[in-house]
């Protein structure tokens, strides 16, 4: 990669992004029941130091679930992607390294898979380079939508309050390209450096007059399916040629 896109800027600064023609960037979710915490991030470091692993473009981020509903997974791994060229490239990288074989073995001792979901980031308003959350904890509300196009204005017209400009991290809004057995058409997730600011943050966005217009707004095009915390345990950086 001569320089970076659109979406590793996202990634690498403080960069405030709002909307697009065209996704952000992409990403792949994978929920695993992990019976060795430890050996589970030591299997991934060891991946990402290998040559398959230093040359992909992906940034994989390994988080601890928090609060997960009716689901028993107690880690998720999201590998995202600035583009679907990078995915390809990624994709074709693994399949031909043994060391992705390696891996795979390595987690299918330490961990359980649960669900996996592709999807695309569409709009974001990033305020804090995630690479430097120390502490990061995210909250999802994942969501079934049923007109896209007024849902996305009414969110829009939110990220652009008072009351969600002072939040003093990070916002996503996904759609679900291939779910499984994951519910919802669409989530919205808030990050921040802790899980008291989180909270904190999030309570004064709820009760806002404009969270009150967001709700109407979206009354009759949106149903909340779940709302899931986790914290990030782990991310790795790619390294750009």
């Amino acid at each position: 990669m001569k320089k970076l896109s659109v979406a590793m800027c996202l990634f690498f600064s403080g960069l405030i992004l709002e909307t697009a023609a065209d996704p952000l960037f992409y990403g792949q979710s994978y929920g695993f029941v992990v019976n060795d915490p430890a050996g589970f991030v030591a299997a991934m470091d060891e991946y990402r130091e290998s040559e398959a692993g230093q040359s992909s473009p992906a940034m994989p981020v390994l988080v601890q679930n928090i609060v997960n509903g009716d689901y028993a997974s107690t880690h998720q791994v999201s590998v995202f992607y600035p583009s679907t060229q990078a995915m390809d490239r990624s994709v074709a990288i693994n399949s031909a390294s043994p060391d992705w074989s390696k891996f795979q073995g390595k987690i299918r001792q330490l961990a359980r898979p649960e669900w996996e979901n592709v999807y695309a980031i569409q709009l974001a308003k990033v305020k804090k380079d995630p690479t430097t959350l120390d502490n990061a904890v995210s909250i999802v509300y994942a969501m079934t939508v049923t007109d896209v196009a007024e849902y996305v204005s009414a969110f829009e017209t939110l990220l652009e309050s008072d009351e969600v400009k002072a939040f003093p991290g990070n916002i996503y809004l996904g759609q679900n390209i291939a779910a499984g057995n994951v519910p919802g058409t669409h989530f919205v997730t808030f990050v921040a450096e802790s899980r008291g600011e989180l909270i904190e943050h999030i309570m004064k966005v709820q009760g806002s007059p404009a969270m009150a217009i967001y709700s109407r707004a979206v009354a009759g095009i949106r149903t909340v399916e779940a709302t899931n915390m986790f914290r990030e345990v782990k991310r790795w950086v790619p390294t750009i040629n």
